[in-house]
């Protein structure tokens, strides 16, 4: 009888997590902004406390962010298309140099291959990808990225607003969810929520920005065209977990390939990005982070992967801190415990020894 009970526990569990999945899936576009807007509410608690102390309205706090944030985004839309402007004007120079490139390295496979392959078939090609027409349909494409990321934004600020209003009265909002039952678990539940994610976005943030400015000095050192959008690229794709910043050290060295004369320079550049990426990514941010997260790689790996397919790019940003809520509702589940200790770091095993 224990057994069937068990089994029919076991089934229902699965059906569950199976629904949820499907839920998370479908309501994408509303959780994905509430997400953020969670996230958000919880770094800016600490901003909100301090203009309430020097008696500022709460409005006026909420539209000095709103006004900030929607400036930022402006800025950084501006910097994209332009980068893109600047590659179509810079064309025929860009051509060039990478016709002298491919020319370089077809003599050498001419002659040991014995064949006489040209360079005219692949610069056409590239001629026509860096065109006007490519400018225009790219602006098509990016104007409707931008219209897509608008809507979830103005969600995500709709959400922000009405979270701030009640962020700073929290713990009155928890005794009222406790009410009749110990209020601590909750209370600490959530503490730790905020604490671990403050922490993570605040040193995601710091080492994003340490990691984009050392790669925009590194590129204009070596002389590398559009070198500030290389290193907005870097700040922005390192908030990807493992592979964010490998993918933002790609571009820079592909120009570096074309512009550097020598392999001397390029190898340089190649091992100048790399050791900038170690010391900020895999030395400085682990030891700012501290023991706060509590997760190990593979439950990182795996959590970059379920939520960037279910909720894309967005989902890899948010996979660490979605990881973080998940662990903590765990550890208040009964039975739960095997995946809270698999979830754990290798520092928890340490500890228990």
């Amino acid at each position: 009888m224990e057994k069937d009970i068990r089994a029919i526990k076991n089934v229902l569990i699965f059906i569950t997590a199976i629904l949820l999945i499907y839920i998370l899936f479908v309501l994408s576009s509303l959780l994905i902004p509430l997400f953020l807007a969670f996230f958000l509410a919880l770094l800016l608690q600490p901003l909100l406390a301090w203009f309430e102390k020097k008696d500022v309205p709460l409005m006026l706090s909420m539209i000095v962010i709103s006004v900030s944030t929607v400036s930022v985004l402006y800025l950084i839309s501006m910097l994209i298309y332009k980068t893109g402007a600047a590659m179509v004007a810079q064309k025929e120079e860009l051509l060039a140099q990478i016709n002298t490139k491919i020319n370089s390295m077809l003599y050498w496979f001419n002659e040991l291959s014995g064949l006489d392959l040209s360079s005219d078939e692949a610069v056409n090609q590239i001629s026509q990808m860096i065109s006007a027409d490519w400018l225009i349909k790219s602006t098509g494409n990016f104007a409707e990225a931008i219209g897509n990321f608008s809507s979830v934004f103005f969600m995500t600020l709709l959400y922000l607003l009405v979270l701030l209003g009640g962020i700073l009265k929290y713990e009155q909002y928890i005794r009222y969810l406790s009410e009749g039952k110990p209020e601590t678990n909750l209370l600490n539940g959530f503490e730790k929520v905020k604490t671990s994610i403050v922490t993570y976005i605040k040193v995601k943030v710091f080492v994003s920005f340490l990691t984009g400015f050392a790669y925009w000095i590194i590129c204009l050192i070596f002389g590398l065209k559009f070198a500030l959008f290389w290193g907005f690229l870097a700040f922005i794709l390192n908030f990807i977990p493992t592979f964010g910043s490998i993918i933002a050290t790609i571009p820079p060295l592909l120009l570096g390939l074309i512009q550097l004369d020598s392999i001397g320079p390029l190898l340089f550049l190649t091992l100048t990005l790399f050791s900038a990426q170690t010391i900020f990514g895999n030395i400085l941010e682990p030891k700012l982070m501290g023991t706060s997260l509590a997760l190990n790689t593979i439950t990182v790996l795996l959590g970059l992967v379920f939520w960037g397919y279910l909720w894309g790019v967005t989902g890899m940003v948010l996979s660490v801190p979605l990881l973080v809520v998940i662990k903590v509702i765990l550890e208040e589940v009964p039975g739960a415990e095997i995946l809270v200790k698999l979830m754990g770091s290798s520092k928890d095993v340490s500890n228990a020894q």
